[in-house]
C-alpha cells in the first residue's frame, strides 16, 4: 500500500561563493505498509535515488529536487517518483538498486512548469 496524503512543488534560494541558484524541492507525506521506500529522481531533476525513512509506516519529507543558477533561464517541470518495495532484501537503497525487494508500487510526481 502506498497513500500520499499531500504533495506540493515549491522553489527556495540559496548562495554559495556569491553565486544565487534556484532550489527545486517536493514536499510529501504519506503512509505505505511496505518494508522499504524510496524517492528516484532523474531526467527532469538530480540523478539518484534515496531511502524514504518511514515511522510506523507514516512519512514525511521535503526533497531537493534540482538546482540550477538564478540568471538561467530555465523554465520546465519536474518530476520524481515514489517507490515502495513489499520485501527489504539490502539495508539500503543505493543508487536505485532494490533488485530481490518483492513487488513494487510506484507514484509520479511532476509539477507545474517552474520556476
Amino acid at each position: 500500500m502506498l497513500d500520499i496524503y499531500s504533495s506540493g512543488w515549491y522553489t527556495s534560494t540559496s548562495t554559495v561563493d556569491s553565486v544565487t541558484f534556484i532550489n527545486i524541492h517536493l514536499k510529501v507525506s504519506g503512509y505505505s505498509n511496505a518494508a522499504l521506500l524510496s524517492i528516484t529522481n532523474g531526467g527532469d531533476g538530480m540523478a539518484g535515488c534515496s531511502e524514504i525513512k518511514c515511522e510506523e509506516g507514516n512519512f514525511s519529507g521535503d526533497y531537493l529536487i534540482y538546482f540550477f543558477p538564478a540568471n538561467s533561464q530555465l523554465h520546465r517541470k519536474f518530476g520524481s517518483t515514489i517507490t515502495a518495495y513489499s520485501r527489504r532484501e539490502k539495508p539500503e537503497i543505493v543508487w536505485c538498486d532494490a533488485v530481490g525487494s518483492g513487488n513494487t508500487i510506484s507514484k509520479r510526481f511532476e509539477s507545474d512548469v517552474l520556476p
